[in-house]
């Protein structure tokens, strides 16, 4: 189910949610018409998700990189029962970023 946040939650949203994420890793996609569709980052360990509403900055802080959204204008996510599974953030100029949650695969006994 797709949720779109309202921006006087984003901080204490993200904040809320870098608290309770688990073992997570996250991959980022940016999708612009300038750019085309590009993959930011492979799946990898994620520390952490805010806002910044001083600098007006979303952070995505994986374990090997730093992704700063500037002026984010809105964003999505997308929860299912088991915990959410992508959130959008749209720029300014209509650049999308898709950080895509998943669970690390467990190691066979």
């Amino acid at each position: 189910m797709i949720k779109k946040l309202d921006k006087s939650q984003w901080e204490s949203y993200f904040d809320k949610l870098s608290k309770n994420l688990g073992s997570k890793e996250a991959m980022i996609e940016v999708v612009g018409e300038e750019i085309g569709d590009q993959v930011e980052t492979k799946a990898q360990p994620l520390i952490g998700l805010s806002y910044d509403p001083k600098d007006d900055e979303f952070v995505v802080t994986l374990e090997k990189h730093e992704h700063i959204i500037p002026q984010p204008q809105e964003i999505a996510i997308d929860e299912e029962v088991d915990g959410i599974k992508l959130i959008e953030v749209v720029e300014g100029d209509g650049t999308k970023h898709l950080i895509r949650l998943m669970s690390p695969l467990a190691l066979p006994q």
